[in-house]
């Protein structure tokens, strides 16, 4: 392998894909089928989700970034048999209906009309958004694993360690930032502010419990794939494994990536329960840990080499070869 097949946009794009994804997806499950008759959930969740417009917007511009070519990016989404073309797809629509459902909750009063307007569509929105979110989520790993020349990615537990990933810093994302602004402009009484309290509290309280089983299922997903590359895998597969677990990448791996991004935040969680360590350190921890996750599996793409391919670099001139270095910028020899 002469180079990275893809660099930091990629891992960057796929940590915001998924985090954005989560967080609609989670949104709109906690709305339509955990409290469906309470009014401020939804409201509740307006910042969340406008943390997760600004990362899928982020994330696109990430993605055409990477192409090498801006102008044609358009590209992306016409190639019906790229699968990139269909994730860019998914994350338009729910960037668009996500959107749509937070200005709905805009409270200037000058913006009143346009809201009004647009909180008569709030279920459509918020569920189309949902919807392609979870798309999203399951697209971050297909991505990968779709690539069957490297044996580290194209492996099924790929997409479901993503999904849970996601899944898990949309958590951590939620519970630092549910109830902001613009939630509880409206308030005007002392049981509106209440219920609008425990709403956030309840909030907090599901995906804290939730987000300890996603942390646990992550390890278990994570720790199964990585050694079972390590113990019967291809030779590709096991070289990665092995620079992982006990190579040059083996502290980040346990260190950084099981020890502080999961096995942490989890004790944090089960045993801090209501303190700063399981609203504040535990959920940046997880959050932390899902970006390097991403870093190390997008850099970790080695293949086994074509026909021929390391005899002809073998033959190639290192950079200091003297054709390379006699002609000197402005010169003509002939």
């Amino acid at each position: 392998m002469r180079h990275h097949y893809w660099e930091w946009p990629i891992a960057t794009y796929l940590f915001l894909g998924g985090l954005g994804g989560g967080i609609f997806c989670l949104a709109s499950i906690l709305t339509f089928f955990v409290w469906p008759t309470v009014p401020t959930v939804a409201e509740a969740f307006a910042w969340p989700c406008f943390i997760a417009i600004l990362c899928l917007g982020f994330g696109c511009f990430l993605l055409v970034f990477e192409l090498g070519q801006p102008l044609v990016f358009l590209r992306v989404f016409l190639k019906n048999t790229s699968i990139i073309c269909w994730g860019a797809r998914i994350l338009s629509v729910c960037l668009i209906f996500g959107f749509l459902w937070f200005l709905s909750f805009i409270p200037w009063e000058w913006f009143s009309g346009i809201a009004n307007f647009l909180a008569m569509f709030r279920g459509l929105n918020l569920a189309l958004a949902g919807i392609c979110g979870f798309g999203i989520m399951l697209y971050t790993g297909i991505l990968l694993s779709s690539l069957k020349a490297h044996s580290f990615w194209a492996t099924p537990a790929l997409p479901v360690l993503f999904t849970i990933s996601a899944l898990s810093t949309a958590c951590a994302c939620i519970t630092i930032s549910v109830g902001w602004w613009p939630a509880g402009q409206n308030i005007a009484t002392y049981e509106q502010l209440y219920l609008f309290y425990m709403t956030n509290e309840a909030i907090n309280h599901l995906l804290h419990e939730v987000d300890i089983i996603l942390v646990a299922a992550e390890i278990v997903v994570l720790l199964v794939m990585v050694l079972s590359f390590l113990g019967a895998g291809n030779k590709t597969a096991n070289q990665v494994a092995k620079k992982w677990v006990i190579g040059k990448w083996a502290p980040a791996f346990w260190l950084g990536m099981v020890c502080c991004g999961l096995v942490l935040p989890e004790l944090l969680y089960v045993f801090m329960g209501g303190t700063i360590g399981s609203s504040v350190i535990a959920p940046v921890l997880v959050l932390c840990g899902g970006l390097l996750l991403r870093f190390m599996i997008v850099y970790s793409d080695e293949r086994a080499p074509l026909p021929g391919e390391n005899e002809y670099y073998s033959r190639l001139k290192g950079k200091d070869a003297l054709f390379l270095t006699r002609w000197k910028y402005g010169e003509n020899i002939y």
